[in-house]
């Protein structure tokens, strides 16, 4: 998780607020990643997009995605508390590895395992989010390194530590490091210190200043290729379950529109092979193939054709901050919200 910051940012009561609100991104982005996931791995194998939950937020309690976290520091004991209460995923799901994992005796009561293996967690885990100190990333890189399946997606949430170091660290193509920018505006989203970042995340005007590409967002925002790299990262998660590419398409269009949006959306609308691979490759794909492992490095340094897609249609963007907000529950807050100010606005 890397943070560009303004040098003006040396106000210590500043630094407490950019510090909070990055939290609060990175762990909204977490779970939002989650949920993805989630939906993708709803069947072993899906025959058609009947086969889907009707909406992301219903894609819950399923012990099909098993998420490991690496460090129980404040950011660590954050996260699990956010993937608890807001991901889908049950307590038994995830696990935690920490050098005190007597100091957890609350999530332990919940159903969450947590020991002391980075180890074990690697060869158990899907997702691995890293939060550890980045004294102690090298050391946990080395001990991972190689029990992380190639399946398994690191999500590192260590600040100072490049993405290219990660991967040289890993040896994996399955690496994640969001990057965020501080940008600190008159009309920066700000949220009462009093509530949890849970109870936050339950806010819709909280969850909207979190969304990728949102520019009247909070103090932090996200700049690195997010929803892309979760998007692929969800392909290839339909890949490791065995689905075709045909498969993989209608998983995503079932999770991107709504049943009511389908009937709405035209076919042309309708997300294809070819905004993820070349033309020239997807015509080699038959009836049955999946799509290709994507390097998830690639994905986040490199254009690709499903990044050149979004730049071509700004719709399919707004429609995948709808699906942000609606994977919190809040879409209908801001939709609400907004019809009332413009009756407001009318009767004045």
């Amino acid at each position: 998780m890397d943070l560009k910051a303004s040098p003006n940012f040396l106000n210590p009561g500043v630094l407490i607020k950019q510090r909070h609100s990055l939290t609060l991104n990175a762990c909204a982005h977490c779970v939002f990643f989650c949920k993805v996931l989630l939906y993708t791995r709803q069947t072993e194998k899906a025959e058609s997009t009947q086969s889907f939950a009707p909406t992301i937020k219903r894609a819950s309690h399923s012990k099909c995605l098993h998420v490991g976290i690496i460090g129980a520091g404040q950011l660590g004991k954050q996260l699990a508390r956010c993937l608890i209460d807001l991901s889908g995923l049950q307590a038994e799901d995830i696990r935690i590895s920490t050098r005190r994992p007597e100091t957890l005796r609350d999530f332990q009561e919940l159903g969450v395992l947590c020991f002391y293996d980075n180890v074990g967690l690697s060869t158990w885990a899907h997702i691995i989010f890293v939060c550890c100190l980045p004294s102690q990333l090298p050391n946990v890189c080395m001990e991972i390194r190689n029990h992380v399946g190639e399946a398994c997606i690191v999500y590192s949430l260590v600040s100072a530590v490049p993405l290219s170091r990660l991967n040289q660290l890993l040896g994996s193509r399955g690496v994640i490091r969001p990057e965020y920018r501080v940008v600190w505006t008159e009309t920066s989203q700000e949220w009462d210190k009093n509530w949890t970042i849970t109870a936050a995340l339950r806010n819709a005007s909280i969850v909207r200043s979190t969304s990728f590409g949102n520019p009247q967002g909070g103090i932090v925002r996200i700049v690195s290729r997010f929803i892309e790299t979760t998007i692929y990262a969800a392909l290839n998660m339909c890949t490791e379950q065995g689905l075709s590419h045909k498969q993989s398409l209608s998983a995503l269009n079932a999770m991107i529109y709504s049943t009511r949006m389908r009937a709405e959306t035209s076919h042309r609308s309708l997300l294809r092979t070819e905004d993820f691979v070349s033309r020239e490759y997807a015509i080699t794909l038959s009836e049955n193939s999946p799509y290709p492992w994507f390097d998830l490095d690639c994905v986040q340094t490199k254009d690709t054709p499903f990044s050149q897609h979004l730049n071509c249609t700004p719709w399919l963007l707004e429609r995948l901050a709808v699906l942000y907000l609606d994977s919190f529950g809040t879409f209908e807050q801001v939709t609400n919200a907004n019809n009332l100010a413009v009756t407001s606005h009318g009767e004045d």
